[in-house]
């Protein structure tokens, strides 16, 4: 176990709330360490702590306690979950076109108003994983699939998601003057040649080509 576990896993069988000297000396490891690794558990809400002693100079000593819920730290295995659901939609006749939909509000919720709508699609997928790459005008190289053996396994599903999310981005209102009205997502290819797959963006007569990521 990492540390922040061990921490968590020793404030889930304390009997009272424990200091960072205490806990220190459960783990083996120096206050420093500990104390930052106690911070993080704190923004992640796995823990709380409270003030201890009477007052005096300088910060108070805080003890520390964990929540009675479920542990936020451990790994987790979001490529089980595609999967599952991906085959759950893959025996539904109406599961493209559903996931679709879904993929359409994933794409509008993670859009930048603010942004230009081709600048913004490029942003979603770098951060989505899909590793972007323009390749020639108004194709975008996706180098990467986030969910590849879902995909591999039920492409109509999993790529109809990723459409969506193509089209929800294009498709998201937008401040600025550029707008995102008339964008469409021609066409999404996948796995090119075995190991890349492409989209095709369709782009109104004024607007230049995309810029690079």
């Amino acid at each position: 176990m990492t540390l922040r576990q061990d921490l968590l896993a020793v404030l889930q069988d304390a009997e009272e709330p424990l200091t960072v000297d205490r806990l220190a000396a459960a783990t083996g490891r120096p206050a420093t360490t500990v104390r930052f690794h106690l911070d993080r558990l704190l923004r992640d809400d796995a823990i709380v702590a409270a003030p201890v002693g009477g007052p005096g100079p300088g910060r108070p000593r805080l003890a520390y306690t964990a929540h009675g819920r479920m542990d936020p730290t451990g790994a987790r295995d979001f490529d089980l979950l595609a999967q599952a659901l991906a085959a759950a939609l893959a025996d539904d006749p109406d599961g493209p076109r559903k996931a679709t939909a879904a993929g359409a509000v994933l794409g509008a919720d993670r859009a930048d108003p603010a942004a230009d709508p081709l600048d913004d699609l490029l942003d979603v997928l770098m951060e989505a994983g899909f590793s972007p790459a323009v390749s020639g005008g108004d194709r975008i190289r996706l180098r990467r699939c986030p969910f590849l053996e879902a995909a591999r396994a039920h492409p109509a599903v999993t790529c109809a998601v990723h459409r969506g999310l193509m089209q929800g981005v294009l498709d998201a209102p937008r401040t600025g003057t550029t707008g995102g009205a008339g964008w469409q997502l021609a066409a999404l290819e996948a796995f090119v040649d075995g190991d890349h797959c492409v989209a095709r963006v369709r782009r109104p007569a004024h607007r230049a080509e995309l810029r690079a990521p």
